[in-house]
C-alpha cells in the first residue's frame, strides 16, 4: 500500500503546472505481427514493470486507433485549460512589469505616456502567452507518433504504445522495447 502512495505522489511530483494528463509521457514501437507485438507488451509488463492498463495496441486498420493513441480526453482539456490560465496570467504580469520600467525610466514616449504604455503591454503580452500556451496545449510532440501509427496500421504493421507517468517510466519503457521505440 505504501508503494501505490509513493507512486502517486511521485507522479504528482513530476507533472508540470502546465500539464493535465496523468500519463504525458509515451513510448512507441512498430512490429510486423501480431505475435511480435505481444512479445513487446509481455517485455514491458515484465521486464519494465509498466502495468498493462498504461500499453494499448494498436491493430492494422484498427477503428480505435485515436482513442488508444490520445487515450486522455479529459486530461488533454485540462492541460488546455492550465497552459491557457498559466501563459495569460503570466503574459499580463510580464507586461505589467515591463511597462512599469519602461513608464519609470524607458524612452520619452512611454515616460510621457504611462497608461498607454500599460493597456499596450497589458494587453500585448498576455495575448501573445495565450498564443503560446495553444502552442504548447496542442503537443506538437506527439504528431511523429501518431503519423508513424497511421501509416504503420494502413500498411498491416502492429503499434505498441506505452503511456508512462513518468521520465523513469518512459525510459524503462523503451529499454525494455529496444531501439525501434520512439519516446515522446
Amino acid at each position: 500500500m505504501a508503494d501505490k502512495w509513493s507512486t502517486k505522489d511521485q507522479r504528482m511530483y513530476e507533472h508540470s503546472v502546465l500539464l493535465g494528463e496523468a500519463f504525458p509521457h509515451k513510448v512507441s514501437a512498430i512490429y510486423d505481427s501480431k505475435q511480435s507485438a505481444d512479445q513487446a507488451v509481455r517485455s514491458m509488463v515484465h521486464s519494465a514493470d509498466i502495468p498493462l492498463e498504461q500499453i494499448r495496441v494498436v491493430q492494422p486498420g484498427d477503428p480505435d486507433m485515436a482513442r488508444k493513441l490520445e487515450p486522455e480526453t479529459t486530461g488533454i482539456a485540462w492541460t488546455l485549460a492550465k497552459s491557457h490560465v498559466v501563459f495569460g496570467l503570466g503574459g499580463l504580469v510580464l507586461g505589467l512589469l515591463v511597462a512599469a520600467v519602461l513608464a519609470t525610466s524607458g524612452p520619452a514616449i512611454t515616460r510621457s505616456s504611462p497608461v498607454m504604455t500599460f493597456i499596450a503591454l497589458g494587453f500585448l503580452f498576455p495575448v501573445l502567452g495565450l498564443l503560446l500556451a495553444g502552442a504548447v496545449a496542442l503537443r506538437p510532440d506527439h504528431d511523429p507518433m501518431i503519423e508513424q501509427t497511421r501509416a504503420a496500421t494502413q500498411t498491416g504493421h502492429w503499434t505498441v504504445i506505452a503511456h508512462c507517468a513518468s521520465h523513469d517510466e518512459q525510459a524503462r519503457a523503451k529499454n525494455s522495447l529496444g531501439h525501434s521505440a520512439q519516446t515522446l
